[in-house]
């Protein structure tokens, strides 16, 4: 680990090596750990990167990491350069896979009368759904009623679903719950002259892989006459309630921007 100064950062990351890059403390907790503003302004200050967008908990984990970067850098770079700076300054650890990039054609914004932090914000509003967060609760006669909140476009929308209070029907439930914020995100945001959208969950299942556990997500998605399967999956970290969103988001996310 490099001891850094308010001014500067020199990490080392996987065999590679990121210069001088300008770090701004604002945003720091007065016990020293480390805030969302502060991770931003100090992703943002890494080479080639024009905007910054983390989730997660001030002093506790990332969640997600979301870049938009010019073509200076290559993107499996850019996660290399994430992972090191974030360890360097703030000694914090986070899972490359939770680390998205785009790129764009465009040169980035960079003057010396502009301040490093100013937050480049990309022209088009964030159009993937984005976990908010969910919650279980027991209800009588040994059954579950889940709410899953997700963001799209900058509108929050929430789903429900209930089920049996056992392992696999609890599962299904808020795969289900994230299936109907889905559908009523996409209701919301519909145009007229497109066809109408629906999602039907075909199973949720939970296997044993690489001294992992998984989470797969099988949906039926319809558009007008058309059929999909669509699947989607996510490691299990701290339980299996989270995985089965996320990999409801993953099966249906990418099909869903397409018809929408």
């Amino acid at each position: 680990m490099v001891r850094l100064s308010t001014d500067q950062a020199v990490a080392r990351g996987h065999g590679q090596e990121w210069n001088r890059v300008e770090v701004q403390r604002k945003g720091m907790s007065a016990s020293g750990g480390w805030t969302i503003e502060a991770a931003e302004d100090l992703l943002r200050s890494l080479p080639g990167v024009m905007s910054v967008r983390v989730v997660g908990r001030p002093g506790g984990k990332i969640d997600e990491v979301h870049l938009l970067t010019d073509q200076s850098v290559s993107p499996k770079q850019t996660v290399r350069n994430v992972e090191s700076a974030l360890l360097a300054q703030f000694d914090l650890t986070v899972d490359h896979r939770k680390v998205s990039v785009a790129q764009t054609d465009e040169e980035r914004i960079a003057s010396r009368q502009i301040p490093m932090q100013l937050h480049v914000e990309s022209p088009a509003p964030e159009s993937r759904f984005l976990l908010l967060g969910h919650t279980v609760e027991s209800e009588r006669a040994h059954r579950v009623r889940v709410q899953v909140s997700i963001t799209w476009n900058g509108e929050q929308f929430t789903g429900e679903s209930s089920g049996a209070d056992l392992p696999r029907p609890r599962l299904e439930a808020l795969a289900g719950a994230t299936l109907a914020a889905i559908e009523g995100a996409v209701k919301a945001g519909a145009e007229e002259d497109r066809p109408s959208v629906a999602l039907s969950l075909d199973g949720v299942k939970t296997v044993e892989a690489f001294d992992r556990q998984f989470v797969l997500v099988a949906v039926h998605a319809l558009y007008g006459r058309e059929v999909t399967s669509l699947e989607g999956a996510s490691s299990v970290e701290d339980s299996a309630d989270r995985s089965v969103v996320m990999a409801t988001l993953q099966a249906t996310d990418r099909w869903m921007r397409g018809r929408v």
